[in-house]
């Protein structure tokens, strides 16, 4: 499958003062993106306990300090979306209040078959790949094409503050497929 034409930045439709640049190939990302990344592989779960062995009570991974925040930035998926075959995605922010430069995945492809186990809740299209969840590491290759979808991309770390102005002053947008940008909704900061 050929990559996913770029859409002219003119194009994104996207209110505020925050610009999401065309694709730049050496991808410049944030120490915060990164840390977003390494959460996401390292996963958020608390380890199973062990007989025998005393483990901290925290279940905070040691690179997220407790009084830390986070938002995320998401588009529902309208049902039908998804045809059979391969499909890619990247996802784009552009936010002054908590990113150094706007910042965009590389293309992430993944594969629509049916029939394929339907879930419930809805699979996450993140950084990482597809998931069952919002954050930690990519648990979902292959999906139905009824499976109900949503874009999703969560900046961790960051103050209270800086979280609630980054729903009222950053742009995100999904691009798949080569069509138009979808633009990513800011959701309610919260603590992970």
């Amino acid at each position: 499958m050929a990559a996913p034409a770029r859409a002219s930045p003119a194009a994104l439709p996207l209110a505020g003062e925050a610009s999401i640049p065309g694709y730049d190939p050496p991808l410049k990302r944030t120490t915060l993106l990164l840390a977003v990344v390494a959460l996401a592989a390292a996963g958020c779960s608390s380890p199973e306990p062990l007989d025998g062995i005393d483990l901290p009570p925290a279940a905070v991974p040691e690179t997220i300090e407790p009084s830390s925040w986070a938002v995320t930035f998401s588009h529902d998926f309208a049902p039908g979306t998804w045809s059979e075959g391969t499909h890619a995605y990247e996802l784009a922010l552009a936010c002054e209040a908590i990113l150094d430069e706007p910042t965009r995945t590389q293309p992430l492809a993944f594969d629509v078959l049916s029939p394929t186990e339907l879930f419930d809740q809805p699979i996450y299209l993140r950084v990482v790949g597809l998931s069952h969840f919002l954050m930690g590491p990519q648990t979902v290759f292959t999906i139905d094409p009824k499976q109900p979808t949503k874009a999703a991309l969560t900046i961790i770390g960051v103050s209270e503050a800086d979280a609630i102005e980054a729903t009222q002053s950053c742009a995100g947008a999904v691009f798949y497929d080569g069509l138009d940008p979808l633009p990513l909704v800011p959701q309610a900061p919260f603590q992970p």
